[in-house]
């Protein structure tokens, strides 16, 4: 009876959390292809390597997440449990599904770096740390930001924020010094956003 009685209680949270992974999905989807990508900016992690490859080599953003984030959802699986590989790739697969949805968008922020540094970091930080909040994750990084959280003092958002300095300086010889610094620092504003979503 006790084991009927919390497995009745993990489906019905497991049911309130769906949606708001699925929403935070949605929300960062909307940040990299309407604000992002169609001014020339990078995100980090997984995310960010996909987006370069796509531009370098032509392929889907969404199959190239889609590839390069199964290996992280098998760590995910192997460290943090059933449960959260299972919210991991409902998040992962919700992002590859709106970015295929919305690709090739055509941007409202044409020229307007400062406004798209701010609605594009906040809109990313904001999906993503909905998605944490819920269990779940986005992006390969997200799943070795929480282990490395787990055993340090760090915050997700400055383990992630960490781990990408690399990416973006891959991402210094493709959109240039320009590019780089504004994709950086929209990706520090995210990463703030994403500890006040997920922490409050």
């Amino acid at each position: 009876m006790k084991v009927i009685k919390l497995y009745k209680s993990y489906l019905l949270e497991l049911a309130f959390k769906i949606p708001w992974i699925v929403i935070g999905s949605m929300v960062a989807a909307i940040s990299l292809e309407v604000i992002l990508i169609p001014n020339g900016l990078f995100d980090g992690g997984v995310t960010g390597i996909s987006m370069i490859l796509s531009d370098l080599f032509g392929f889907s953003l969404s199959f190239v997440l889609f590839i390069l984030n199964i290996p992280f959802v098998l760590l995910g699986y192997l460290f943090l449990g059933k449960r959260f590989a299972f919210s991991a790739t409902l998040g992962i697969l919700s992002l590859v599904l709106s970015t295929n949805f919305l690709e090739g968008s055509t941007s409202f922020l044409f020229g307007h770096s400062l406004l798209v540094m701010i609605m594009g970091g906040i809109l990313l930080g904001m999906g993503i740390g909905i998605v944490l909040r819920n269990g779940g994750a986005l992006d390969g990084t997200d799943v070795l930001a929480i282990l490395i959280s787990n055993r340090t003092s760090f915050s997700v958002g400055e383990v992630i924020f960490a781990i990408n300095i690399l990416i973006f300086l891959g991402a210094l010889v493709i959109v240039g010094l320009q590019g780089a610094l504004i994709s950086t620092i929209t990706y520090f504003i995210a990463t703030t956003v994403v500890d006040m979503v997920k922490d409050k």
